[in-house]
This record gives structure tokens, sequence and C-alpha cells, in this order.
């Protein structure tokens, strides 16, 4: 074994889940907590007198209490498959009880003898781009609950919302159970208040003050859902 690789080993990961800013914790085979970071507490707002380690999702205080079925199951399918697990927590997080989407994975680790001890579980606020983003070479933003101005109101929201998925006035008036000429007529309205006079434009209004990044909270309910699977392990 190579110096570097002794050095890397002897490196304490728990040091660099507690001072990370970031959520971070691991769990036995059984789904027990075995660690979280003070991150992860803040993110559940979890008391700093209640004891995590050894009690699994459904005793917690917490809004995860209601996944336990889902939140095992990949616990199990990480370990099983020896895979990297990847999903996405939407509920009303942290001290403000935000509905906020965390990004979260899920790593099967192993003893030096090669058998599963558990899972690692790391997440962090879900980061966002649109295709404008992508296509300008835009920094990723973080996905906005709360929109950036009041320059719309709550229903012209909606329609901004559809509108830059590029849904017709039709299937606007579908959706939002109005006629399409009823979406036609906002729209008309929402130009006057950007001072733009076509859709295009407007796309790019909406982009630039940030409503790209912004999703009605009606439109986001709370649960967790399973992205993908990636081989990887720690």
């Amino acid at each position: 074994m190579t110096k570097m690789a002794v050095s890397l080993k002897s490196f304490s990961l728990i040091s660099i889940m507690e001072h990370s800013e970031d959520i971070w914790g691991i769990k036995d085979c059984e789904s027990r907590f075995i660690y979280t970071n003070r991150a992860f507490r803040e993110f559940l707002n979890i008391p700093a007198r209640f004891k995590i380690e050894g009690k699994r999702d459904e005793q917690l205080p917490t809004p995860v209490s209601e996944f336990p079925s889902e939140l095992q199951k990949q616990d199990l399918d990480t370990i099983s498959s020896g895979q990297r697990v990847t999903i996405i927590k939407t509920h009303f997080f942290g001290r403000e009880q935000k509905l906020q989407p965390y990004l979260c994975e899920k790593f099967p680790f192993y003893s030096e003898n090669n058998e599963c001890m558990g899972t690692v579980f790391y997440g962090r606020k879900m980061d966002f781009i649109s295709f404008p983003q992508y296509v300008d070479n835009i920094t990723p933003s973080v996905l906005a609950l709360e929109p950036p101005s009041d320059l719309f109101t709550a229903f012209e929201l909606k329609i901004v919302f559809h509108v830059l998925q590029s849904l017709s006035a039709k299937e606007i008036g579908k959706k939002l159970n109005r006629s399409y000429r009823t979406i036609e007529n906002y729209l008309q309205v929402m130009y006057r208040k950007s001072d733009v006079s076509s859709l295009p434009e407007f796309k790019k209004f909406c982009s630039k003050h940030g409503f790209d990044c912004y999703i009605p909270q009606e439109f986001i309910r709370p649960g967790i859902q399973f992205i993908k699977n990636r081989r990887a392990s720690l």
C-alpha cells in the first residue's frame, strides 16, 4: 500500500461531515442512524437534546417520519445493489418550515473485509438550471419558491410557469381551467407589465429577472421521488 493510500485511509470522514454545511449521515444495515451532522439537525429542525443515534426514520420528530417505508426501501436498494441511489425530497424543512426541494444521495460503505456496513447519505439544496440558462452558459441557480418580485399576480405567475415550459395558450387554459382566449388576454396584460410585445421577448424578460427559476408552491407536493441509480461505493 502506498503512503498516499495510507494517508487517505487514515483521513477522518466524520471530521469532513462534522464541518460541512451540507447534510451528512450514516445508517447501519437496519436503517438505524449511527451518525448525523449539525446540518442534518438544522435541516429537519430536530431539538438539540433529541438523541438520533439508534433510531429509525419513523421515530424522528420530523417530516421524513411520514415516509419511512420509501426511505428504508432506498437504504435496502443501496445496500443490495452496491450502487448510489439519488432522490429528491420535497417537504417543509428547517426552522422557517419552507417548502424546499433537496437533492439527496445514498452510498453503501464497506468494512476492510468488503462487508457492507450500511449507508452514507448526503444532501443539499437542489440546484436548478433552465434551458435558456444552459444555452447561455449561466451558472445554475437555486429553485425559487417565492417570486422574485410582485410584478405579477398569483394567477399570472401560474401562466408564467407554464409559458416557460413552452405550453401554448390552449394547453395552459386546460391546465388552469380557463379558455385559451382568457389566457391570451392575460398574456397581453403581462406583456404590457413587462414592456415587451412578443412571446420570445417575454421569455427573455422572465429569464433575466429570475422568473424562470420560480415554481408556484402548489405545483410541488411534499414527498420523495426516486431519480436513478449509478454504480458507486465508498
